[in-house]
């Protein structure tokens, strides 16, 4: 860590000069610590030789990648917090695109507006000889992988997330990363479903979209879930004690999905129970499968928070319109979320608008269809509308946090503390669990 150190030093200095704040030392080194302790988990030596990051755009995730005697290994994978532009390839400075192709890092940046920041070094080899065949000019620049939750044309990580690639590539070296940026993962999915969906969709995207199909031939994925086959017929209600996962579980086992899914909501925001993210993906996907909307919609979540190969922004926002297709206020609530976020791009083979007024209708849809009394498991229904209503009806907010929590859910008396502390918009259910 003596060097790590040291340059956390020198940012500190550089930073005085400029008047701006630099990334404290033991940020850094809690990052680092954060990855040798994943690389361990996954039986991988840290620091590696080599380090890739694939960023599918479509599914919202950056995935990292070790090298090690010219094997790549999985490691973990991050959110890409927010879209920018179209799916497609970047043509020309100002047009919002996050560029497809192969890149490395060109620079390192300590005093990024947001957070720390790389530098893709965009445009490359393949985007000049395009533009020059094309009559194009000013392709722009400045694409960076950075932290905070905005975009224009860039990548943005979160902090947490981006302290440690920053300093995974610091240790490693620039020349020994590689970042694949790709419209769809094209290791599942045909290039010409994603040649279909570009826009803009110059006369030489097939070529490039075969070019990544291949950049990303040696890194195969650990997990690759295929489509859920979920029933048409809808399941009767559960029956199981509200807030009782051994209930729920037992209940669950002989058949009856809609207590699969009670459990699996407690299993995967540790309600009443030890988080457990195994057996909530089990539990959800078993209930969804079996026709049930609610495990449909919380396996969305799951889609959205996993840290491995699982996340996947696309396949949340598919069984979140199936969820509140299928009537359940859930996932209508989650589906205007995954809009507000900018979490999606937009696909014609999908049923979402993401426009104002179609998160405002959303909203209203899952306002409608979620069960206020507050007793028993409606009591997460409650917690959900609380969410809804604030900040634009607070009182409102106040009242279904607090019948939440009488009613059991601990998510609600969560919500209900930080509207009574800091009187600030409560953090949705998403991002609690």
């Amino acid at each position: 860590m003596r060097t790590l150190l040291g340059l956390a030093l020198v940012l500190m200095l550089g930073a005085a000069t400029r008047g701006m704040a630099a990334v404290a030392p033991s940020d850094l080194d809690r990052a680092e610590e954060r990855l040798a302790a994943r690389f361990a988990s996954r039986g991988l030596s840290y620091p590696p030789q080599g380090v890739a990051l694939i960023a599918l755009k479509s599914e919202a995730r950056v995935e990292l990648w070790a090298r090690a005697a010219d094997r790549w290994s999985f490691v973990r994978s991050y959110l890409i917090r927010t879209t920018s532009g179209q799916l497609g390839p970047k043509l020309r400075e100002g047009d919002h695109q996050v560029p497809e192709g192969t890149y490395g890092i060109s620079t390192r940046n300590s005093m990024s507006r947001y957070h720390l920041a790389l530098q893709l070094d965009y445009p490359n080899a393949f985007d000049r000889a395009r533009a020059v065949e094309d009559g194009r000019v000013r392709l722009g620049g400045d694409i960076m992988m950075h932290g905070g939750a905005v975009s224009d044309g860039c990548l943005p990580l979160g902090d947490d997330a981006v302290e440690e690639v920053f300093a995974l590539t610091g240790r490693v070296g620039t020349e020994n990363v590689r970042v694949i940026v790709s419209p769809l993962d094209l290791r599942s999915i045909d290039p010409g479903r994603a040649l279909a969906m570009a826009d803009p969709r110059p006369s030489w995207l097939g070529e490039l979209y075969a070019t990544l199909a291949t950049a990303l031939e040696p890194f195969k994925l650990p997990v690759d879930d295929p489509p859920l086959t979920v029933q048409r017929e809808r399941p009767r209600g559960a029956t199981c004690r509200a807030w009782d996962a051994t209930d729920c579980v037992r209940r669950c086992e002989t058949g009856e999905v809609a207590s699969c899914a009670r459990a699996g909501v407690m299993y995967a925001g540790g309600r009443g129970v030890v988080a457990d993210p195994a057996r909530a993906w089990s539990l959800l996907g078993r209930a969804c499968e079996g026709g049930d909307m609610l495990g449909c919609a919380e396996l969305a979540e799951l889609y959205v928070g996993d840290e491995g190969p699982r996340r996947n922004a696309a396949r949340a926002a598919e069984l979140a319109v199936m969820a509140c297709d299928g009537g359940n206020g859930h996932g209508c609530a989650i589906l205007a979320k995954l809009c507000t976020d900018r979490l999606i791009y937009p696909d014609p083979a999908r049923r979402e608008d993401c426009s104002t007024a179609g998160v405002t209708e959303l909203r209203k849809a899952a306002a409608a269809r979620l069960l206020g009394d507050c007793a028993g498991w409606n009591a997460y229904d409650c917690a959900t509308l609380a969410t809804i209503y604030y900040p634009g009806d607070p009182p409102t907010a106040r009242r279904f946090a607090a019948g939440a929590c009488q009613g059991g859910d601990p998510e609600g008396c969560q919500m209900l503390a930080r509207l009574d502390d800091d009187g600030g918009a409560p953090q949705t259910i998403a991002a609690a669990r």
